[in-house]
């Protein structure tokens, strides 16, 4: 997937379903509050209006962030910048590597929309199927 941000394209890759694990794994606390709203807001949008709705998520999502200690912000910055490239020259450039950011042109508003795009799309089918509520099944002897 390629998009602009403030006059510069980005490639966004999906993360491998190991780093997808690893992720949701430290996601999924925070984002348990979310997937009402998630799922609110997706349904009430058409699905041509997928930027609309990161959009409408990523200050949900950076509130979240903000809870979360710097080890558990590193284990999900990290692994989503490291599958994002920017467009430099003629050429593919990733934005991530070992920690190691590539820009320092790169603002916080632009990280958190390319990792909340990323988290959607490499997240997107398993955070959607997942419960908004859980009913507890019946005991039988």
């Amino acid at each position: 997937m390629e998009l602009t941000l403030k006059g510069e394209v980005y490639r966004l890759s999906k993360l491998s379903v190991f780093e997808q694990l690893k992720v949701a794994r430290k996601l999924l606390p925070v984002l348990a509050g979310m997937l009402t709203d998630f799922q609110t807001i997706r349904e009430k949008m058409h699905a041509s209006e997928g930027g609309k709705l990161i959009e409408t998520l990523a200050p949900k999502i950076a509130d979240a962030v903000a809870g979360l200690s710097d080890q558990d912000v590193d284990a999900i910055l990290f692994p989503c910048l490291q599958v994002v490239s920017r467009q430099h020259m003629k050429a593919w450039v990733p934005v991530c590597r070992q920690g190691e950011m590539a820009f320092d042109d790169l603002d916080l508003s632009v990280m958190l929309q390319l990792v909340a795009r990323v988290v959607a799309d490499s997240l997107g089918n398993f955070l959607q199927e997942l419960p908004t509520s859980v009913t507890p099944s019946p005991i039988t002897a």
